[in-house]
């Protein structure tokens, strides 16, 4: 992903939560269950996707090769199917 800046202010809720909007979601292939890392660095908050809990699809050799994270269970035809629609 490049280094494109996009400001879009948001609003704590009482409770402490705040909506990632739509547009970074997308350009992170953010789901419903999905975690992602929060870090502090300087002034800013820096939130990123975490990979590491699922396969994520890598070009090898010019050939799509789908990676699973360590301990992961076996990959079904649906699992892959949708990795595959999300890989660009």
């Amino acid at each position: 992903m490049g280094k494109t800046t996009v400001m879009i202010t948001a609003t704590l809720s009482s409770n402490g939560q705040l909506i990632i909007p739509d547009h970074f979601r997308e350009a992170l292939h953010l789901r419903p269950g999905d975690k992602v890392t929060v870090t502090l660095e300087g002034g800013k908050l820096v939130l990123q996707r975490d990979a590491g809990d699922r396969a994520t699809l890598v070009a090898e050799n010019g050939r799509k090769v789908l990676m699973a994270p360590p301990g992961a269970p076996p990959m079904t035809a649906e699992a892959v199917k949708a990795l595959l629609a999300d890989f660009p």
